[in-house]
């Protein structure tokens, strides 16, 4: 008797675990800002954190704050897909030099991804007190977990571990 109410409740189980599925918004499940928590960052004292973290920077004497959303990736059956991050960059003091060299991706293979541009073909910009600036960046990449790393002026100052998943 036992082994058929198991059977019934594993059938119905699985029935609402299709159903969530089916309902669950792409990207439900992504980091997004309602999960932000503030991390203060610098070359000196790096830090690990999440998408959706609101890093405060200290480079070279500036003060910038970071905040990185994704990777959004296309809800497709594959071994590697694009995978998009969205950057928000705000300068609180200083100056910071904002070039995607600074940026490593290893991706769900271990792979190390050089990004050579942002989607809007920036490569290297200077943020002022003030001033703010949104990017994207999109690269091929393995699915699985992964890490961004952000180093300006060559020194490592956070880490992003995410997570590139398809339903």
């Amino acid at each position: 008797m036992s082994s058929i109410i198991n059977k019934k409740l594993y059938a119905l189980v699985a029935f609402a675990l299709a159903l969530v599925g089916v309902n669950t918004q792409t990207g439900a499940f992504a980091a997004s800002s309602a999960l932000t928590s503030t991390l203060y960052a610098s070359a000196a004292h790096p830090v690990l954190a999440i998408p959706g973290n609101l890093i405060v920077a200290s480079v070279g004497g500036a003060i910038t704050d970071v905040t990185l959303i994704g990777p959004k990736v296309p809800q497709i059956t594959a071994e590697a897909l694009p995978s998009t991050f969205y950057f928000t960059f705000v300068q609180k003091k200083g100056n910071t030099t904002i070039d995607i060299r600074d940026i490593g991706i290893l991706d769900g293979n271990a792979s190390l991804i050089r990004p050579v541009r942002f989607d809007d073909g920036t490569t290297k910009l200077v943020l002022h007190a003030g001033q703010s600036k949104r990017f994207t960046l999109t690269e091929v990449m393995a699915i699985g977990t992964g890490t961004m790393r952000w180093a300006p002026l060559n020194h490592y100052v956070v880490d992003w571990q995410f997570v590139a998943e398809t339903a």
